[in-house]
């Protein structure tokens, strides 16, 4: 069965007029659009042999644009040539070792296709969490609760930072900063205690009666 892709490679002469037609002619072209820009050749002002090169030089880059645009159409419908170079040089793309077997090896596809329903999973399910709740779910298993438990009462558990006007939550006498702990009732109609997810139903100044 003949695929279209069998043939020889590249001969030393094709391989050197491909390098120098892909790599040279871009530059030439670029360093040309450079230089005549910064020439102004397109001015009104200038002499007119450098707006009559100005002119060749756009008539010269539509005709090449145009003529890679219809040599894409033949690429798409015959699938031989993918630029004008590559059809000047009758350069295409032919198999190295044609009757060698194809190995698909779909472990790439497989790992995308498994991160991306992870990825769309966690973010149909991470808005519906409770980070509060998740962090008393999580406090049981924590390695140093028995460590640091008494240094984190005299914090604030929203700030980590010792309340400059300590102010507590009503029923659980939990000890709070009052900007921290007054923002958050604010916020949220239910507010939870940090520390003991109990419902918060008042703030008070701590020490008062």
């Amino acid at each position: 069965v003949r695929t279209g892709l069998e043939g020889p490679g590249l001969s030393v002469s094709q391989k050197i007029l491909y390098c120098i037609s892909t790599v040279g002619g871009q530059y030439l072209l670029s360093r040309l659009q450079s230089f005549s820009a910064f020439r102004r050749w397109g001015d009104s002002e200038q002499r007119p042999l450098a707006r009559r090169a100005w002119g060749l030089v756009q008539h010269a880059e539509g005709l090449y644009r145009a003529v890679s645009f219809f040599n894409l159409l033949s690429f798409l419908y015959g699938g031989r040539y993918k630029t004008l170079v590559e059809r000047i040089l009758k350069a295409r793309l032919v198999y190295g070792s044609p009757n060698m077997n194809r190995a698909v090896s779909f472990e790439y596809m497989n790992r995308q296709l498994v991160w991306n329903e992870f990825s769309e999973m966690l973010l149909l399910l991470l808005p519906l969490l409770n980070s509060s709740s998740v962090k008393k779910f999580l406090l049981p298993f924590s390695k140093d609760k028995s460590a640091s438990s008494s240094g984190d009462e005299a914090n604030c558990p929203i700030c980590v930072s010792s309340p400059s006007i300590p102010f507590v939550a009503l029923p659980c006498q939990h000890r709070y900063c009052y900007y921290c702990l007054r923002t958050r009732s604010a916020a949220t109609s239910s507010y939870r205690c940090e520390r003991c997810n109990e419902v918060v139903v008042a703030i008070q100044r701590h020490g008062s009666s």
